[in-house]
């Protein structure tokens, strides 16, 4: 009787240790999270002639639209110039016509009716000349984006090359990322991953676009034969892109933590990656 009894109890152990083992066996692979961050275009806003500053049109966090006027620079010089160029040309206009009325009538030469003509086309260049400066003089955004920084205030002096303000670009916002060879067969190109952040509720969609083949090796003291190897990690890079589920584009900012999450590969996935 205690023989079978313990026969039994064996019987059930070795079924509880079977089942305990096929049951971990059969569990999810664990998540491996990896921390990125937000880089974007980023566009200085500039001038290509110096002069004062009279309005600034937009300010930090507005958005603008390409074409928008983003600042004037003070023209009234420039203005009076134009009037000036304008009487100007009236007169040579008048001109003009009693010269080719009285060369038609053969009381002029060739020579004066030269004379005008390159007067007048003279003064059309200096005219069309003055125009582009004019309107070099009214700053507008080259792109549609989202005012980052606002360097200058009216009434400063604008230099050229000087950034009035400096535009964040929405499609060339994108997320990078450093990922380790054995996590890297996760991830291909056109693949669309879902990134948490730091912001309750904060989730980004994301294209992988770029996987560099240059990678960079990090020296690990090993503490197994398979680890002996150098670490190689790949750059990977993925640009956001505006989803329904999603949080907008317009909420991330430059720097900003990102987390990609993936499977943390098995023995038998390693081994096989291993193999070359």
């Amino acid at each position: 009787m205690k023989a079978k009894l313990f026969l039994m109890i064996s019987l059930l152990l070795i079924a509880i240790i079977f089942f305990s083992c096929t049951n971990l066996t059969k569990q999810e692979p664990t998540q491996h999270q990896f921390m990125g961050y937000i880089e974007n275009t980023q566009i200085n806003i500039t001038g290509r002639i110096p002069g004062k500053i009279t309005a600034i049109y937009v300010d930090e966090g507005d958005t603008v639209k390409l074409g928008e006027k983003i600042a004037q620079l003070d023209k009234r010089e420039l203005d009076a110039n134009m009037s000036a160029l304008n009487s100007q040309l009236k007169n040579i206009i008048l001109n003009k016509n009693r010269i080719e009325n009285l060369y038609e009538a053969g009381a002029l030469p060739q020579q004066k009716l030269d004379e005008i003509e390159t007067t007048y086309e003279v003064l059309k260049s200096n005219i069309l000349a003055l125009k582009t400066k004019i309107e070099d003089m009214e700053i507008k955004s080259p792109v549609d984006g989202i005012v980052n920084v606002k360097v200058l205030e009216s009434g400063q002096m604008l230099v050229p090359g000087m950034a009035v303000v400096i535009i964040t670009d929405p499609d060339g916002t994108w997320a990078r990322f450093s990922i380790p060879e054995r996590y890297i067969n996760q991830i291909n190109l056109g693949e669309t991953l879902d990134l948490t952040t730091n912001i309750p509720g904060v989730i980004y969609s994301a294209k992988v676009n770029q996987i560099l083949p240059l990678a960079e090796f990090a020296t690990h003291v090993p503490t197994t034969l398979r680890d002996e190897r150098d670490v190689r990690t790949f750059d990977v890079r993925m640009k956001l892109i505006d989803s329904s589920q999603h949080a907008s584009i317009i909420t991330s900012k430059p720097g900003m933590y990102v987390y990609l999450s993936l499977k943390e590969p098995t023995i038998e996935a390693t081994k096989s990656n291993n193999i070359r």
